[in-house]
């Protein structure tokens, strides 16, 4: 039987993972039954906690995972990832740098979000994680570009050879889609935001228990080679003080960082 974490769980298990608030913005609309300003609704939380399940499927692997998360708010996040009960993988990411515990193998890996773009191939960072597990809007989108259609708002960022297009609902104010697309590598990364209601003991506030993140090729209404990871949580949960975020690197785990990174991806 394979390890858990061999190079190819590796992968694929940061994969699911990478996959803030918006000032209002005006444009002008006659449908008076939907809002004409864009005022998002993130959640409004220092600290977070949520249980889930991940079922990723690819043309490689297919795994199913029981998932833990805590988070700070903009600093860091915390996941724990078991199979049958048994953790195989553990995560710590900041605004700069992710760490995960192979607790099978024994190894670690210290990562920039440079190193995580060669693993999946498609951009990303902390702000973009933390929303695959919140739905809130990244901030770098404050700056894109507004436009409306018949039920959304789409706000659109272009640089560097991307482009991320995110759509809210006009009726909930919530995010219900992004989307990446690296326009000369054919790259794409979709993320679609569903099965909104109340977060735990706190009914005020709206989130997504269900997302889904899918990394393939072509365009987003023919994406081809997918990668799909489907996140359904069974608890959301705002927390009054800090979570414990227990990670060390035992001195008996063997380091490895980029170079290992290239070298795995050449096997």
């Amino acid at each position: 039987m394979r390890k858990f974490n061999n190079t190819i769980h590796f992968i694929s298990t940061l994969t699911v993972l990478f996959l803030v608030g918006c000032q209002p913005k005006t444009v002008t609309t006659t449908d008076s039954n939907k809002s004409s300003s864009l005022d998002i609704h993130n959640l409004n939380y220092k600290y977070l906690s949520t249980k889930g399940k991940l079922e990723f499927d690819s043309p490689a692997k297919d795994m199913k995972l029981s998932v833990d998360t805590r988070i700070e708010k903009d600093t860091k996040m915390w996941m724990s990832m078991r199979v049958a009960k048994i953790e195989g993988l553990r995560v710590l990411a900041t605004k700069d740098s992710v760490f995960a515990l192979m607790k099978m193998d024994k190894e670690a890996y210290a990562l920039s979000y440079d190193d995580v773009e060669l693993l999946l191939g498609t951009r990303i960072d902390y702000d973009l994680l933390q929303s695959i597990f919140t739905g809130d809007l990244p901030s770098n989108f404050e700056d894109g570009k507004l436009k409306m259609d018949d039920d959304n708002f789409l706000l659109t960022l272009k640089g560097k050879g991307m482009e991320s297009v995110a759509l809210i609902s006009r009726t909930s104010q919530k995010l219900e889609k992004i989307a990446v697309s690296l326009r000369k590598e054919k790259k794409i990364a979709l993320i679609d935001y569903m099965d909104f209601k109340a977060v735990n003991e706190a009914p005020s506030q709206i989130a997504p228990y269900h997302s889904v993140v899918k990394i393939g090729t072509g365009t987003a209404d023919n994406l081809q080679e997918a990668t799909s990871v489907d996140i359904s949580f069974s608890r959301i949960q705002l927390e009054e003080e800090a979570q414990k975020m227990p990670f060390k690197i035992p001195s008996k785990y063997k380091l490895k960082g980029r170079a290992d990174l290239e070298m795995d991806l050449k096997k």
